[in-house]
Order: structure tokens, then sequence, then C-alpha cells
């Protein structure tokens, strides 16, 4: 289906998994309230590749379970830690 996008030079538009992918990290990201607000009102104008690289930068800019004292387990913490060292 790509060489059709690219004969008919359109884009291809987000799925409903990347979008609910970015409206689950929306909930947890460290961004401002007008950011977020701003990205909610664009969700269902974004290309295929504006939301992987939207997925990307809230990915990010998610809360530290464990800095945040926020409820976490044990896998969670194996795993920060990991990435840490």
């Amino acid at each position: 289906m790509d060489w059709l996008d690219e004969i008919f030079n359109t884009e291809r538009m987000a799925d409903f998994q990347q979008l609910d992918t970015i409206e689950g990290l929306l909930l947890t990201a460290t961004v401002s309230p007008e950011y977020s607000e701003l990205i909610s009102r664009s969700l269902n104008s974004l290309t295929y590749e504006e939301a992987e690289k939207l997925i990307r930068e809230l990915s990010e800019k998610q809360v530290n379970r464990i800095h945040a004292g926020l409820n976490y387990n044990s896998t969670y913490i194996n795993n920060f830690t990991k990435k840490s060292l």
C-alpha cells in the first residue's frame, strides 16, 4: 500500500493503535497542560510518521514512578536499575 501512497502522493494517517498509545502516554507524560491539550485536539489529523515521532517523544517524557513516589513493583525497580547502570 506504500507504493500507492507514493503514486498518489497521499500520506498514511495514524492508526487506532498509535492513537491509543498516544492517549495512554499523555496521561503520565511530563508535558505542560497546554501541550497535552494541543496534542489531544490534533489526534485525528496526525499522519503515521507524526504519530510515531510523537510516541517516541512522549515515551521519553514519562514520569519516573520511583522518583515520583508512585506505586511500583519489584519488576519496575529491576528494569529501572538495569537501564540506569
